[in-house]
């Protein structure tokens, strides 16, 4: 686990003064640094991401795929015991809600960008089977890079955890706010707008914007980030 630290601090003395912490948790085929042009268009907030286990450039893996539980632990080993925004991009945000479930007192307030949940009754559409056709399809492939081969395992096991249920929506207490954008895949508008019916939360739709939207409209995705802080 590899952290990335963007930090826009007011200068100030003590802990009083210190500016909101929010972690930013990738997803799937990704990493901690692609949330680097939203960090920057964040002044005045404490900003930390990190490459979650095997990912990133550098990786620290033993070979051995982390489950749900072992993705909240590393999340939590970065919050310490400072209360933190925590923002999850895709399946990211399954380990947002895990280490929220976990510590309430660490998790002010949860925001989902386009989290898959297709284990839920409620989730809308045939997801599932599209992430099982997307595990067919990486299975079938013949072996190679040795990055390409960590990311397929990887791959592997996050996408078929996301086909049973993770976690208990009804333990999840911080506040939350869900996000989707206009251009995205089919599941997800319904499927945040379902989640956030059912959490009695706050819904973000971004115009014009998809799946990646951190990477493509930082600027957008960084007003999602500070509509989460004011939920905290």
């Amino acid at each position: 686990m590899t952290l990335e630290s963007a930090s826009h601090e007011s200068d100030g003395g003590g802990a009083a003064s210190r500016p909101p912490l929010v972690v930013l948790v990738h997803g799937t085929r990704d990493q901690a640094s692609s949330f680097d042009p939203v960090a920057a268009a964040l002044d005045g907030v404490d900003i930390v991401s990190y490459d979650r286990r095997g990912w990133g450039e550098k990786p620290v893996w033993d070979g051995t795929p982390a489950d749900l539980a072992g993705h909240a632990d590393d999340l939590l080993m970065v919050l310490g015991d400072r209360p933190a925004t925590v923002v999850g991009h895709s399946w990211g945000g399954n380990v947002a809600v895990a280490a929220a479930v976990r510590r309430p007192d660490l998790v002010l307030s949860v925001a989902l960008w386009e989290t898959a949940m297709p284990w839920a009754s409620w989730w809308k559409g045939n997801h599932g089977q599209l992430i099982l056709g997307a595990i067919a399809s990486v299975k079938e492939k013949v072996p190679g890079t040795q990055r390409q081969n960590r990311e397929r395992r990887l791959f592997l096991a996050e996408a078929s955890a996301t086909l049973s249920r993770p976690f208990d929506l009804d333990h999840l207490t911080a506040r939350c706010i869900a996000g989707y954008g206009t251009a995205t895949q089919p599941p997800f508008g319904p499927g945040m707008r379902a989640f956030a019916e059912l959490m009695r939360a706050d819904v973000f739709e971004l115009p014009d914007a998809n799946h990646m939207a951190h990477r493509e409209n930082p600027e957008g995705f960084a007003q999602f980030v500070r509509s989460a802080i004011a939920l905290g």
